[in-house]
């Protein structure tokens, strides 16, 4: 994401930390675990009322309330909130987090975002960063994304080892293979 690129609608602080650079969710099957990270143009924690929302599709019906700034296309139906205060939320519950620098990141239980539709894998997300000192769409600092995407899966044990063992099989070959005298 560009740096600086404050929506319009924006009235809160113009701190670095309320703009997103970039952002991921990844999901690992083997542990049942999301792996939510944001990076901001500056240092996050402390920054008074500095948040990054996560909006997720989990399946079933979305709202999409960004469409009057130009944002049609971040939809979702579950949330997961970082605070740059230090306290974090998926919806009501909290969970844990951890902040270094420029990036805020969570690790989250599967069993906290349950399905409505799609498996953990396909879920796709959206994140936004907020100045909850700011009422209405005026909080609204930056998205990264503007329009949702696929969570990123996060390969199996089971898919390194059959690289591994692909590679090993190559080796072999390569060794056995008689070598002609130059």
């Amino acid at each position: 994401d560009v740096a600086g690129d404050f929506l319009s609608v924006y009235t809160g602080s113009r701190d670095a930390a309320f703009d997103v650079l970039s952002a991921d969710v990844s999901y690992n099957a083997a542990t049942n675990e999301f792996v939510f990270r944001t990076t901001a143009a500056g240092a996050i924690a402390g920054v008074n009322g500095a948040a990054y929302v996560f909006g997720l599709d989990v399946g079933g019906p979305t709202v999409a309330p960004f469409a009057s700034v130009g944002l049609p296309d971040a939809i979702f139906n579950t949330t997961v909130t970082l605070r740059a205060n230090g306290t974090a939320g998926v919806g009501a519950t909290p969970i844990t987090q951890q902040i270094v620098g420029n990036q805020i990141f969570s690790t989250v239980s599967a069993s906290l975002l349950p399905s409505r539709g799609l498996a953990p894998k396909d879920y796709t997300w959206t994140v936004w960063s907020i100045d909850s000192n700011v009422a209405g769409l005026g909080r609204l600092a930056d998205f990264a994304p503007d329009a949702n995407i696929k969570v990123t899966a996060v390969p199996e044990p089971a898919t390194y080892g059959m690289l591994l063992a692909g590679l090993g099989m190559l080796g072999m070959v390569a060794r056995r293979r008689p070598r002609s005298e130059d």
